[in-house]
Order: structure tokens, then C-alpha cells, then sequence
């Protein structure tokens, strides 16, 4: 009884920073990207997709190392920038944006962002989670990297987590054999074919939809539209693509390590599915 009750004290008593993990945040150095038959689009990461996940991995004591291809400074999307995007509630949205500028993402001369060449320095095999917001920029840098398609598959062989949201998932095809091949066909508006391979074939995962994103198309892109949708990209690759049908509703997928969100509202889900993961 007194070594039950010891042990009962003692699980109390640890702090959750003793448990706490190191989690790989994956953005792109992307601001701008060209469109189909339109003009050049300024873009970057969502802040609600990245900051809401954030503040919970911060709140539940979790570590976080921020890197790009490059280790540039992330761009934030104005068009993410509004309370629409927090409930619309100022003191919610005043607590992430504050912390979003104490963390200096941004900063172009304090940026904490590091290269995914200073990941493999430091060890991949040190991360024990990995998330990637959206925003549309990771369709523009992150779909054919290799490095980050090598960072993926060593998530994917140790079962790790691994948390995407809205147009985040896009970057799952970086782990393709043929990623290069396969975005350029797509670029072309051919029906890309994946080579056998892809460590997420038949897996169930979401991401952000095709009516979603021609509702997009039409209320920033002034008439252009983008060279292919990155539910069509997946779905041809071999994922199990799930959706709401419902736009701008909450679908969270989870399929082994794998947690995906389908639009800004799925973000806190994608969060909270991720830290249970990291509990097991």
C-alpha cells in the first residue's frame, strides 16, 4: 500500500515539462507564387493554422524547432490575419498574435527558422512529432523536396506524428519517388501517376477541398486559378482523400501516426489528436 501510494504522489508531483517532446514545425519560405492565367499571388502560412497548434504545443510544455527549405523567414497571409479566423473574439485572437510576434517568425533579422539542411545536422532521429500549417505556400516549395520527403518517411517508419491542415498535406507527396515528376505533371494538367512507393498509399487523410478552393480562386485570385488542386493531387497519388462536404466545417482524419485537418477549422483538432499521440 505505502509503494502505491508513493508512486501515486510521484506521478503527481512530475512536472508535464518532463514529458515534453520536440516538435518539428515544417513552413515554407515562400511569399509569392505564380497562378494559372492570372497575376503573381502573395502568399504564405495561415496564422490561425499555425498559431492555434502552436499555443497548445507550447501550453502543454512541448519544445518546437520552426525550419523552411531555406530557413527564411516565414511570410504571413494577410488574408489570415483577422478575427474571422479566432472565433471572432479580440481577446483570443490578441493572445496568438501576441505570440506569434514574441516568437519573431517573421523577423527577417531574428527569425528563428533554421534550414532543413541544419535538421539533418542536428538529427531528424531527435524529433518526435511534425507539423505542417497551410496557407498556400507549401504548394509552392514544399511538394518536391526531397529533404523534407526523406524527413517524412522516417516519421512514417517510426510511427511517429506527423500533423498537417488545410493545404499542408500537400506536402505528403514530397515522400513520392517521383515527387518532381509528379508536380510537373500536374503543373500540366495531366492525371500524374505516383510510382509505386508512396508510404502513404490507401491511407485515409483530408485536406483543403476542391470547392473550398474554388471559393478561394474566385475571391482572391481575381479570375486566375491555381494548377491544380492539392485534393486532386493527393487523391491521384493514392491517398484515401475524407472531406466535409460542408465548406470551412472541422474534418480531422487520423490514420496511424498520420493527422490531417482539412481547412483552418480543423487546426486546434489537428493539435489536440496530435498531443494524444504524443501522450501514448
Amino acid at each position: 500500500m505505502f509503494i502505491k501510494k508513493m508512486a501515486a504522489m510521484a506521478t503527481l508531483l512530475i512536472s508535464p515539462l518532463t514529458f515534453a517532446d520536440n516538435i518539428l514545425v515544417v513552413m515554407s519560405d515562400v511569399s509569392e507564387m505564380t497562378v494559372k492565367d492570372g497575376p503573381v499571388y502573395s502568399t504564405g502560412f495561415y496564422m490561425s493554422e499555425l498559431m492555434e497548434p502552436v499555443k497548445l504545443f507550447l501550453d502543454e510544455g512541448h519544445t518546437l524547432t520552426f525550419a523552411s527549405p531555406k530557413g527564411m523567414a516565414p511570410t504571413l497571409d494577410v488574408n489570415s490575419d483577422t478575427l474571422d479566423y479566432f472565433n471572432k473574439d479580440q481577446k483570443y485572437y490578441n493572445a496568438h498574435k501576441s505570440l506569434l510576434n514574441k516568437l519573431m517568425l517573421t523577423d527577417s533579422q531574428h527569425s528563428p527558422v533554421v534550414s532543413f539542411s541544419r535538421i539533418e545536422q542536428m538529427g531528424i532521429e531527435n524529433f518526435d512529432a511534425l507539423f505542417v500549417p497551410g496557407g498556400h505556400a507549401p504548394m509552392a516549395d514544399l511538394v518536391a523536396n526531397d529533404q523534407l520527403g526523406q524527413f517524412l518517411i522516417h516519421f512514417n517508419k517510426e510511427g511517429k506524428a506527423t500533423g498537417m491542415v488545410c493545404h499542408g498535406p500537400a506536402a505528403l507527396l514530397s515522400a513520392l519517388p517521383n515527387n518532381a515528376r509528379f508536380e510537373s505533371d500536374m503543373k500540366q494538367g495531366k492525371k500524374a501517376k505516383a510510382s509505386s512507393g508512396w508510404i502513404y498509399t490507401d491511407y485515409d487523410m483530408t485536406v483543403f477541398s476542391n470547392s473550398e478552393e474554388a471559393l478561394a480562386e474566385q475571391y482572391y485570385l481575381q479570375g486566375g486559378q491555381f494548377f491544380y488542386t492539392p485534393q486532386d493531387a493527393l487523391t491521384y497519388a493514392g491517398g484515401d482523400y475524407k472531406y466535409n462536404k460542408q465548406n470551412w466545417g472541422e474534418m480531422v482524419i487520423v490514420d496511424r501516426e498520420l493527422i490531417t485537418g482539412q481547412n483552418p477549422a480543423s487546426a486546434v483538432g489537428v493539435a489536440e489528436e496530435m498531443i494524444k499521440k504524443l501522450a501514448q
